[in-house]
């Protein structure tokens, strides 16, 4: 009877772990699928557009990487925070940095193709960016970084001169 308990534990557990790398995705895709991201950063304003012939080789492009958004640098590092609480949520749930990283590096590619058919600027640089993001919560984990700087932060600052 226990056991069957615990069972009961951890599916509801895996279960919750899926539900927030569900939302998770969700907030990433709407942030990176509306039409205009400036104007969802600044009024929550939301919208869509099709594009059925989008200029496929300007996912390549590489000239505009600081011109595209006047927020530039806050929207490059959302791509990697966003990406990496994605692989970390994803990682939590599947315990297999492989795992969530192909799921991260497919997503990020995904939405980056996508924003081209939604009229956005979808960028490979992009891709490298969000992919970034995941692998540094590889290394935040395997090497147990979070721990190591909290330790030399506490033995900084309770020195005694």
């Amino acid at each position: 009877m226990i056991r069957i308990l615990n069972n009961e534990k951890m599916e509801k557990l895996l279960r919750n772990k899926l539900f927030h790398v569900i939302v998770w995705g969700a907030i990433l895709g709407l942030n990176t699928w509306t039409d205009n991201l400036g104007n969802l950063i600044r009024f929550q304003s939301i919208g869509f557009r099709w594009i059925s012939s989008p200029n496929y080789w300007s996912f390549f492009y590489l000239a505009d990487i600081t011109r595209i958004h006047h927020d530039f640098v806050i929207v490059k590092i959302g791509h990697f925070i966003g990406f990496a609480l994605f692989d970390f949520l994803i990682f939590n749930w599947k315990q297999s940095h492989k795992r969530a990283f192909a799921v991260s590096f497919t997503f990020a590619l995904t939405t980056e193709i996508l924003q081209l058919f939604f009229g956005r600027d979808g960028r490979l640089y992009d891709v490298t960016i969000d992919s970034l993001g995941a692998i540094s919560v590889y290394f935040l984990l395997k090497y147990n970084l979070l721990n190591k700087l909290k330790d030399i932060a506490y033995s900084t600052f309770t020195k005694e001169g």
